[in-house]
């Protein structure tokens, strides 16, 4: 499956799902999941298929599997497993994740990660890296 197909795919089965057709949407995101594996659209919209129909554990699941695994949008499947973490009231999951999620963010950050480097090597005044 080329990007353009998967693209149009991925399109069809987020309006069925928006438009209440859940049970429609499920097979598109599993030929998704099959056709584009690491590709975080199928976990992504197979979690969205879960977590429309109250299945929140299963959304976890499935998203828990798929995180370490997606190459694109990783950070935004993480994101999305904090909110199903918090439906399924698993609090102290979201917490730790959201915890990483925030390292994750900051690492990105230049200024910011050297802050943390400082932070945690116990090396300088963070204070003073203002630029």
């Amino acid at each position: 499956m080329d990007s353009k197909e998967l693209t149009y795919l991925n399109t069809l089965a987020i309006s069925c799902l928006a438009t209440g057709l859940v049970d429609e949407a499920q097979p598109a995101f599993e030929l998704i999941s099959q056709s584009a594996p690491g590709h975080s659209a199928g976990p992504v919209g197979l979690a969205s298929v879960e977590l429309a129909r109250g299945n929140y554990d299963k959304a976890c699941d499935i998203l828990q599997n798929s995180a370490a695994d997606s190459k694109v949008n990783a950070s935004q499947t993480r994101k999305i497993l904090m909110n199903a973490l918090v439906a399924a009231n698993r609090l102290d999951e979201a917490d730790d994740l959201r915890q990483s999620l925030m390292g994750l963010d900051a690492a990105n950050d230049e200024h910011e990660y050297v802050i943390m480097s400082h932070r945690f090597f116990g090396t300088g005044d963070p204070r003073t890296l203002h630029s």
